[in-house]
């Protein structure tokens, strides 16, 4: 799930972590002000729509979530773009050029 209210990103799935460091006494608020222990941090793999598998770092890893939660602020640090159009989510990384082939 994206989601512009996440600080972090998480998953509740530890088998989805291709590298993992735990960590201790770490918690995290959810948006009720809940408080989740935060078990650990890692990389995780995540298959597109395209078929490309792409990587998402610095993942927390919480098991009292129910879905995984990719947060639209920490990607934007990172420098991907974010756009809203009639609807649809638009996220990209780097420059995009568009080239008029008449020149």
């Amino acid at each position: 799930m994206l989601d512009t209210g996440a600080t972090y990103h998480v998953c509740p799935k530890r088998d989805w972590f291709s590298s993992f460091y735990k960590l201790d006494g770490c918690f995290a608020i959810m948006g009720d002000d809940y408080p989740c222990k935060v078990e650990g941090i890692g990389t995780i793999r995540i298959k597109m729509f395209d078929g490309m598998v792409r990587e998402v770092k610095e993942v927390r890893y919480v098991t009292q979530v129910k879905k995984n939660l990719i947060s639209i602020g920490s990607l934007r640090v990172l420098g991907h773009g974010v756009s809203v159009k009639d609807g649809v989510l638009k996220m990209t990384r780097g420059s995009m050029v568009m080239l008029n082939p008449t020149q």
